[in-house]
């Protein structure tokens, strides 16, 4: 795998990505705020059957990766509470 590149079958790094596009750069904002727009889709009482289908699923999918990324983040943000505890404590021992 070329220098920079990360591996697509990682769900908390690459956001999914709508008719096979490359969405790897995709960040949580941007996901958010297609989810915006497809509530406000939605949210029109002259909104296609068949769009509706298609556009809740796809919320779905979005709503389901922005739920793996927050428990990753929120994973990492322990691990960081965890080692800054740890090294308190060596600094207290004289360490």
């Amino acid at each position: 795998m070329p220098s920079g590149e990360r591996p697509v079958e990682d769900p908390a790094v690459d956001a999914p990505a709508e008719d096979d596009r490359d969405a790897t750069s995709s960040s949580y904002a941007a996901v958010v705020d297609e989810l915006e727009a497809i509530l406000a889709e939605l949210e029109d009482d002259a909104v296609d059957v068949d769009l509706l289908v298609a556009r809740v699923r796809r919320a779905a999918e979005l709503i389901r990766w922005c739920r793996s990324r927050i428990t990753g983040a929120r994973l990492e943000v322990e691990q960081v509470v965890a080692d800054l505890a740890g090294t308190e404590g060596d600094v207290a021992d004289g360490g």
